[in-house]
């Protein structure tokens, strides 16, 4: 049965008892089940709401994965495969390149199939896409700290004789053919895939089955649950990289490690994908139940209210709604004609590009700016993701609550960017930036602008250090070396808390500072350094940065939902499912994918200090400028706004 044919609407524009008569007609029955399993206990969940319970759950499990479970574990990812925040940036783009690809198959045929089948099968897919991101786990060996020394050589300033390090084979640094690189592009061509039916179909499925006064209360509420999935994320995928990536594999009491503070620390990246891969695979099948429309459907459609365009309306017996392929470019134009309809893709296209930045970077970007931990930062990423909740339940309840059509919901977007623009302000504000010794400072503490610095110095200079990275923290001064060997030092002591390091004698440089400190210190403590980063505290200035954010936030995200009734009241009924794949088409062309992929290029060049392979190839960021970390995100959010 077609869920509308052209007759419907040609009656939909008439008189409305000839309307109701006709809807009469179609006594097919409309039951929840399984082909001809549909047992009676069964259509007590065959109603709008339970409906939107499943389609929650779905989206739930989608936002899950791509929107937290991933962006938590960019930087480990870059650590643990060798990867820039480029290429992390195009494997985050690529979602929504595939979406591009599979939106107008599926709009165009699903729209006049089973919406729930499809939309079942594609979260399958994405339950597929989730294992596949989890497989290098699996294909590549077992994680190594680096130490390829003799059991007198821990990292110290050695007197070694300068040995060279050997240019291994493979070793080339950061590649776009990389084995893992490609297999996270397959698990997000996967995801993409999956998740198009659920945001294009979806929405029109559950708009469809209740009535025009519900419709943005419901869409709110789905876009909550949504956002729901990123917040538990952050948590989950925090807690993950607390536990050692091969805790599966190798003997625990092996591993040098202490915690996940090291800096060197890998922590189980792949757990949030092996858990969303079964969660989707479980959540597939429910919605396969529901039939093409809910019975309660069709009298909802007699009491819409038509706000469509003129010029987007679609005469009787057009073909473009018999699936033919034939006529989508023509249904496409049609729908570019509408002057409402693409003010909102312009303005979805600039907010696009950096909420897509935002959504895969934020950890990286607030462990930065923050100079904090990848556990905390996603952490504190969660405001942001209560801050889109609440900003998509504001939109919506201002709908509802000034009975807002399409001109007042234009002028409540537009009130909302300017708030948010003002609110993003709060990217001006700065937190103390760490002090790493041969990056941003030299040996002399005088900073260093730009990559300029150096490693060596005099009092390294005969140690013949190694590049592998192992910080270590000089807690009188607050700065931060690169290693031990790097900081002069002599002599290492092990304890249950951590390595010491004593006897360092590039520590004399900052002797006057330590002498000249607050509180008194033992003359042995003073040349002194432990594993790990020195930490500053930022006080009030990072609350009232997150707070602002968050109001910032909350401005931004109310516009959604305005924008997305817009959309579907001002194209023709019929046409709605096809309306939102050309909306959200551009808005991936044109703002999520180079979003992604413009920060993973901004983060890169605010890189001071690289990891380098054997043979001298870049591979992931080991220390950003955070000022500059905050300055482009700055304007990049205004620009936006």
């Amino acid at each position: 049965m077609e869920r509308f044919s052209t007759s419907d609407f040609e009656m939909a524009d008439g008189d409305p008892k000839t309307r109701r008569d006709a809807l009469d007609d179609d006594d097919e029955p409309l039951l929840c089940g399984y082909g001809s399993c549909t047992p009676k206990w069964l259509q007590c969940f065959h109603n709008a709401r339970w409906l939107l319970a499943i389609l929650g759950i779905c989206a739930f499990v989608q936002s899950f994965v791509v929107n937290s479970i991933f962006p938590v574990g960019l930087s480990t990812l870059e650590k643990r495969f060798h990867m820039t925040s480029t290429q992390t940036g195009i494997i985050s783009s690529w979602y929504d390149f595939a979406v591009v690809l599979a939106v107008f198959p599926v709009c165009h045929w699903g729209n006049t199939g089973h919406k729930g089948r499809w939309i079942g099968l594609g979260t399958f897919i994405m339950g597929i896409g989730s294992f596949v991101c989890a497989l290098p786990h699996y294909m590549i060996s077992p994680y190594t700290v680096g130490q390829e020394r003799n059991q007198s050589d821990f990292g110290q300033c050695t007197y070694r004789d300068l040995e060279s390090e050997k240019c291994a084979s493979g070793d080339e640094g950061a590649s776009y053919l990389n084995p893992y690189f490609l297999m996270f592009l397959l698990g997000q061509t996967l995801h993409g895939v999956g998740a198009t039916p659920l945001f294009s179909i979806g929405t029109a499925y559950l708009d469809e089955n209740v009535s025009q006064k519900a419709s943005p209360v419901y869409l709110a509420i789905h876009a909550v649950v949504t956002s729901i999935g990123p917040v538990i994320g952050l948590f989950v995928g925090g807690s993950l990289l607390t536990i050692y990536t091969d805790f599966d594999r190798v003997d625990m009491s092996t591993i040098p490690l202490k915690d996940s503070s090291d800096p060197r620390w890998i922590g189980a990246w792949w757990l949030g994908f092996l858990a969303s891969a079964v969660a989707a695979l479980f959540t597939a099948f429910p919605i396969l139940a529901f039939a093409r429309e809910l019975p309660e459907a069709k009298k909802h459609r007699l009491k819409d209210v038509n706000q469509v365009h003129a010029v987007s309306h679609v005469e009787e017996g057009d073909d473009i709604l018999k699936g033919n392929i034939k006529y989508l470019p023509r249904a496409v134009w049609n729908i570019l004609r509408n002057p409402t309809f693409v003010t909102c893709i312009v303005l979805g296209i600039f907010e696009a590009i950096v909420i897509n930045g935002f959504a895969a970077f934020m950890p990286k970007i607030l462990e930065a700016i923050l100079s904090t931990t990848p556990t905390k930062a996603s952490y504190l990423s969660s405001l942001v993701i209560f801050a889109a909740a609440a900003g998509v339940m504001l939109g919506g309840a201002l709908i509802r609550q000034l009975n807002l059509q399409v001109a007042g919901m234009l002028k409540m977007i537009f009130v909302c960017h300017v708030v948010a623009l003002v609110l993003i302000t709060s990217f001006l504000i700065q937190c103390p930036a760490r002090d790493f010794v041969g990056i941003n400072v030299n040996y002399n503490n005088q900073r260093i602008r730009g990559v300029g610095g150096s490693l060596e110095a005099h009092c390294n200079h005969d140690c013949h250090c190694k590049s592998e990275w192992n910080p270590v923290c000089f807690s009188t001064t607050g700065h931060t070396y690169y290693s031990a060997c790097h900081a002069g030092c002599l002599t290492k002591t092990s304890s249950d808390t951590g390595d010491i390091w004593s006897d360092c004698r590039c520590l004399r440089d900052f002797s006057s500072l330590a002498q000249n400190a607050s509180i008194g210190l033992q003359p042995e403590s003073q040349f002194t350094v432990v594993n790990g980063f020195c930490t500053k505290e930022c006080g009030w200035s990072m609350w009232v940065f997150l707070f602002l954010l968050f109001l910032s936030v909350v401005a931004s995200f109310a516009s959604g939902i305005p924008s997305q009734q817009i959309m579907l009241r001002v194209v023709p009924f019929q046409q709605r499912t096809l309306g939102i794949g050309v909306h959200w088409t551009f808005l991936r062309l044109l703002g999520f994918i180079p979003g992604g992929v413009l920060f993973g290029l901004m983060i890169d060049t605010t890189c001071l200090k690289w990891q380098e392979s054997s043979c001298g190839g870049k591979q992931s960021c080991l220390v950003h400028d955070p000022i500059a970390s905050l300055g482009r995100s700055w304007l990049s959010r205004s620009y936006a706004n």
